[in-house]
């Protein structure tokens, strides 16, 4: 894991993970992602028009699962598209996500058991080992206006491991209703 070559093994859609889950939701699809051999660091390009929006965002706002409150629905209401990569024992992984031309795109990553039993997909998810999510910061002041703070355009997560691997589901959601934007998900992982 020395080089550092900007590109994912993406495995072909016919290799794709499906998950058929028992809602009324299509069929979610995940896409398993893997760093190329000698390399820490994976690049992709995607567009959330390839996910679908979720009947419900509940799931991650439960406290067995405590991705982002209620309060931020909005900024994960659009397409969701997922993809799922492990991280090593004694690992420390970073996750970004950078919109291409302003779409307004939200990150989050489950870290989940290695077993396939505890990898559910949303919305069928009903706990996490951890949950973390990065969306623009913003505060809603009297008469429902919105001020937004400083922001660099670029979703962010990271995740360590000690003594054990795990799986991790990355969702990339279109903010405000979006179903529509390039990204640029960038996964990195080293020896920790």
């Amino acid at each position: 894991m020395k080089s550092t070559i900007k590109i994912f093994i993406f495995i072909t859609v016919l290799a794709t993970t499906i998950f058929s889950q028992t809602t009324n939701e299509k069929s979610v699809k995940v896409t398993p992602l893997t760093l190329p051999a000698n390399s820490t660091i994976g690049e992709v390009t995607g567009n959330i028009k390839d996910g679908q929006i979720l009947s419900s965002l509940r799931w991650a706002e439960q406290s067995n699962v405590a991705c982002f409150p209620g309060t931020r629905f909005e900024m994960f209401n659009g397409n969701h598209v997922f993809y799922r990569i492990t991280l090593p024992a004694a690992s420390a992984m970073t996750v970004t996500v950078t919109p291409k031309n302003n779409a307004q795109i939200s990150l989050y990553a489950l870290r989940q058991g290695s077993s396939a039993n505890d990898q559910t997909v949303p919305p069928n998810v009903k706990s996490a080992i951890s949950c973390e999510a990065s969306y623009p910061i913003y505060a809603n002041l009297g008469g429902g206006r919105t001020v937004k703070n400083k922001d660099a355009g670029t979703r962010k997560i990271e995740y360590i491991s000690v003594g054990s691997a795990y799986s991790i589901l990355i969702g990339v959601a279109g903010a405000k209703g979006a179903t529509e934007g390039e990204f640029v998900l960038k996964v990195e992982i080293k020896d920790h």
